[in-house]
């Protein structure tokens, strides 16, 4: 077995973890909106963030793809502009190479 076949199962274990907090908070802001205390902007963005960290943690792009175009499509549907749905999709550098967990 070589480096490269080798499974981090708490990395697998945390991209799953991100993308089960996207699929349900996506699916809540579509079919009921943003709670009474919510930002819904903050919310985005941080949907916008577990698919950062998913890739972070080994999670492949292809896997990522049909979310990451429903939150686009979301953010169309809620009065996003292109150039904000391009940010939220674009991968911002992490300095310490980590996020904070």
């Amino acid at each position: 077995m070589t480096e490269h076949e080798i499974i981090s199962i708490k990395n697998t274990l945390k991209s799953r973890q991100l993308l089960e907090c996207f699929d349900s908070n996506l699916k809540r802001l579509q079919e009921h909106g943003a709670d009474e205390n919510e930002n819904e902007g903050a919310t985005i963005d941080m949907l916008s963030e577990c698919l950062e960290e998913a890739i972070e943690n080994g999670m492949q792009i292809e896997e990522l793809q049909s979310r990451a175009s429903r939150l686009a499509q979301f953010a169309f549907d809620r009065g996003y502009s292109q150039h904000e749905v391009e940010e939220l999709l674009t991968m911002r550098p992490n300095p310490n190479g980590k996020r904070p967990t």
